[in-house]
């Protein structure tokens, strides 16, 4: 039996850190067209020719509120005593400073960045947004719109991420994290055609390594933007192993700046994975979730390794504590289903896969797994003692496998995935002929002669006489 379809988790590094949304929206996702960056005179907007930028005047009494409320953020971001209440109460300072100093964009994109220290999306949202909107330095204006972009690919929202960082980088090319997150949605695309000698795969990759080379020029110390830059030449590995080489060269670049990274980590993690080092694979998916509890895709990566090493019990501690944070992760509740099953939990199994097809209709791993569970595990479960009854009832499961799998051809998947799941077909319809002969043959069977009647039950024996007296 071939292993299950289920997607390797591609690592895509955004602005500061996170992988994106498995299984999320690949469209705009209903987001709002970026503001437009008011053009200034010649020079004044901060490019990669010029480097040069608006001055902007700032009060005294701006500067000093403001560095009041930094001093309170960078205090915690030194100690990480980030929760729900250190951030709001960080927001609430640099929104006094909004305030009494409106025009102060600066404070207006702290909000936002506070919110976003406990991952609070909705209202870091709406304060980039506000940030975005304010005129007066383009600067600060292209960094909200930036960070505006790592929120939508986060959520799965990779047009309207694509649409921010362009606006941003058009506005500052020197804005690092967008450049990566361009880079990064690149990478995503050139996974997908999956094909080297494409011209278009050719164009991304050129375009990515201008960005990751431009954010390298600005930032040489960059640990994402290494971490990026390893995870474009894996793509294409296959085809060129040299590419792996290169790809490595890169990844230790950025563990020499931080070797903890959490997408530092998951990307070695794949790159051991191509190597066929599975161990070194899971080890550095394992640092990476303990680098950042809440990195799911590292989680999800782990999961599907440990799957082939067939400890379900532990994979489905993985998938499920990936689901908590991300509830909606489509390929975490395709693993997930997989490790029930791996412990013959069936019904458990079928469940996540259906969550699945809520969550994606047009994935086809969750129909793929479908197929495989009725047609490997539940037609063997048929347990009716009529013989007759218990052939139909297993020719059923296999008819209803045979359509799992007639699903899938419909939905997104590779060709091989789907010449495998044409071969499921056909054992499908081969098995339900040879059910169709078995109950034929048990139907035409001449019914068994009559019992033969049953032997007269011998007289019981005398109780024995009274003894007399």
């Amino acid at each position: 039996m071939r292993t299950p379809i289920i997607s390797m988790s591609l690592l895509a590094i955004a602005a500061c850190g996170g992988g994106q949304k498995t299984g999320g929206s690949s469209g705009g996702g209903g987001t709002a067209p970026p503001p437009q960056i008011a053009k200034a005179t010649a020079g004044s907007i901060e490019d990669t020719n010029t480097k040069t930028a608006p001055k902007i005047e700032v009060s005294k009494d701006e500067r000093a509120d403001y560095a009041s409320a930094y001093q309170f953020f960078e205090q915690n971001d030194k100690d990480n005593k980030w929760n729900e209440a250190t951030c709001r109460a960080a927001a609430d300072k640099f929104q006094s400073v909004v305030s009494a100093h409106p025009k102060l964009i600066a404070a207006e994109v702290m909000i936002g960045t506070s919110f976003a220290r406990c991952q609070m999306w909705g209202d870091a949202e709406k304060a980039f947004q506000q940030a975005s909107s304010i005129q007066g330095d383009p600067v600060k204006q292209a960094m909200a719109q930036s960070d505006l972009g790592e929120i939508y690919f986060m959520q799965g929202k990779t047009d309207g991420a694509k649409q921010y960082w362009t606006n941003a980088v058009q506005a500052n090319g020197k804005l690092v994290g967008a450049r990566i997150g361009l880079a990064s949605l690149e990478i995503m695309q050139m996974h997908q055609i999956n094909n080297p000698k494409d011209s278009k795969w050719k164009d991304l990759e050129t375009d990515a390594k201008l960005n990751l080379s431009s954010a390298l020029g600005v930032d040489s110390d960059s640990v994402a933007a290494y971490t990026a830059y390893g995870m474009l030449y894996m793509e294409g590995w296959q085809q060129n192993k040299n590419r792996l080489d290169l790809a490595k060269l890169l990844l230790d670049e950025g563990k020499q700046r931080n070797a903890t990274y959490p997408n530092l980590q998951n990307a070695y993690g794949l790159y051991w994975m191509h190597r066929g080092a599975l161990n070194e694979a899971l080890a550095a998916f394992s640092a990476a979730v303990e680098a950042d509890p809440k990195f799911v895709e590292a989680r999800v990566n782990a999961g599907l390794l440990t799957l082939g090493f067939r400890k379900y019990d532990v994979a489905k501690d993985l998938f499920a504590k990936a689901l908590e944070i991300q509830s909606k992760n489509y390929t975490a509740t395709i693993g997930l289903g997989i490790a029930m099953r791996g412990l013959n939990d069936l019904d458990g199994a079928e469940a996540q896969y259906k969550k699945a097809e809520q969550i994606n209709p047009q994935r086809g791993d969750a129909y793929y797994n479908m197929g495989v569970l009725y047609k490997d595990f539940r037609a063997n479960k048929t347990n009716d003692p009529d013989p007759i009854k218990a052939l139909q009832a297993s020719q059923g499961v296999y008819k209803q496998a045979r359509e799992f799998f007639q699903q899938f051809l419909d939905k997104d998947a590779t060709a091989a995935d789907k010449q495998e799941a044409k071969n499921n077909i056909g054992d499908c319809e081969k098995v339900v002929k040879q059910l169709d002969q078995a109950i034929t043959n048990l139907q035409n069977q001449p019914p068994p002669p009559p019992a033969p009647p049953a032997a007269p039950a011998a007289a019981p024996a005398a109780a024995p006489a009274a003894p007399t007296k």
